[in-house]
């Protein structure tokens, strides 16, 4: 409690500080009317289309590739990427509230700890031995089986892509992200496996990106079908723009790591009022 009401001492002093000092850009941040993370709303995300009409009813082709660009949603069969920057991260997604309920951080590799946004790990994701050992209504087992593996590529795009309203446009070299998980997730990994047994770079590899159409029962997907195209050099623009890749993972991580620390606090609280709670009870 007291380590709490310090850290409150401390920002208010912290406010006044800055309104005194008249240093608005740190007293927005600190009152909290803005965030010191970076946003992302610039950069475009890579997905495979689903939908069968535009809002304003226009027929679109499931199974394209489709991503924002200057403000609308464009679309094209297949595209050409090239990989800046890979990481993982693990995430759980409610149906319902039609957002990410959990996020981990991202890492470049798989192994080691990926601390969560709820104050866990993996987004409570156990490995195969530790689900083993529950039974299948285990509520921690099920928790487990939602929580899923993004394989994250920063890329720049390049391809002939149609607007809504089937206007034709060219897009060269444009960064964007894009998240393959579940059936997109083994496709995207082998095909970089294959590159490093080639001995080759995916920053130099131009990756020619289509799609294959699946069905499990009644349920029709497409999964990401990944070729080489060409190899070119890395240039001067490129190592800039793996330095804004690397600067939006930072902030992401940061903001995650925020928000798994406040959530462990949460329960350690909690948890002591649980042990009040019983200490206190009186016994029937």
């Amino acid at each position: 409690m007291e380590n709490i009401q310090t850290t409150m001492t401390t920002d208010i002093d912290n406010i006044v500080n800055s309104f005194s000092s008249d240093d608005m850009e740190s007293l927005m941040v600190l009152t909290g009317q803005t965030s010191t993370q970076k946003s992302n709303q610039g950069l475009s995300r890579l997905n495979i289309n689903y939908d069968m009409e535009t809002e304003d009813g226009v027929s679109l082709t499931r199974g394209d590739w489709k991503m924002m660009y200057e403000g609308e949603m464009v679309y094209a069969k297949t595209v050409k990427i090239r990989p800046i920057l890979r990481t993982y991260e693990w995430s759980v997604f409610d149906q319902e509230q039609g957002t990410f309920s959990c996020k981990s951080v991202q890492k470049p590799t798989m192994s080691g700890d990926f601390p969560d946004t709820e104050g866990g790990n993996k987004c409570g994701r156990l490995s195969v031995a530790d689900e083993e050992k529950l039974k299948d209504d285990d509520p921690t087992k099920l928790r487990s089986r939602m929580a899923v593996c993004n394989q994250v590529l920063y890329c720049v795009i390049s391809g002939d892509f149609v607007k809504g309203n089937k206007e034709a446009i060219k897009i060269d070299a444009h960064p964007v992200v894009a998240y393959f998980k579940k059936s997109g997730f083994v496709p995207m990994r082998n095909f970089i496996d294959s590159l490093t047994k080639q001995k080759k770079i995916m920053q130099k590899c131009w990756i020619n990106m289509g799609t294959a159409k699946q069905k499990k029962g009644s349920v029709t997907y497409w999964t990401p079908v990944p070729t080489l195209h060409s190899e070119t050099n890395i240039s001067a623009e490129d190592k800039e723009l793996m330095k804004k890749f690397a600067d939006t993972v930072k902030a992401a991580n940061q903001s995650v790591l925020e928000q798994n620390r406040d959530s462990a606090k949460l329960q350690v609280v909690v948890g002591e009022e649980s042990l009040a709670d019983d200490f206190n009870a009186t016994p029937v």
